[in-house]
């Protein structure tokens, strides 16, 4: 059995509201649908129990201080890559969504094509003049 591991930040807001809380003599876990809650202690010292919950769960949200921090996931050998693309495309689209926020944000995606021209100028102007001061 592989598993990967995603890193990143993950807004889960809904995990009082819709999940349940299951204690075993091993572990206390909240699982919301399908996906269960461990912390980095209980990764650390319950290694051997991380591969049942991936089986029964294929998902699996690390925390630390009861925040989310990672996502661990069943995958095998057959998808592996496939898996590491889609997670690779799903880190671009996030960055992608960041960028359009922040452009809406500040007002950058108001811009006009003239607007974006001429700021693409102006920068192009200052970074030919720095080049020129190292050169000189």
């Amino acid at each position: 059995m592989v598993f990967s591991l995603m890193y990143g930040h993950i807004g889960i807001n809904v995990v009082h509201l819709f999940s349940r809380t299951v204690k075993s003599s091993y572990r206390e876990v909240i699982i919301l649908g399908n996906m269960s809650f461990i912390s980095l202690r209980e990764l650390r010292t319950s290694t051997s129990k991380i591969n049942d919950m991936l089986i029964d769960d294929g998902k699996i949200v690390v925390t630390s201080n009861g925040k989310p921090k990672a996502v661990m996931i069943q995958v095998n050998e057959n998808d592996f890559e496939e898996t590491l693309t889609v997670l690779n495309q799903v880190k671009l689209a996030k960055a992608i969504n960041k960028i359009r926020r922040t452009a809406h944000s500040s007002g950058v995606s108001d811009m006009s094509l003239a607007e974006i021209n001429e700021e693409i100028t102006q920068v192009r102007k200052e970074k030919h003049e720095r080049l020129e001061k190292i050169n000189a």
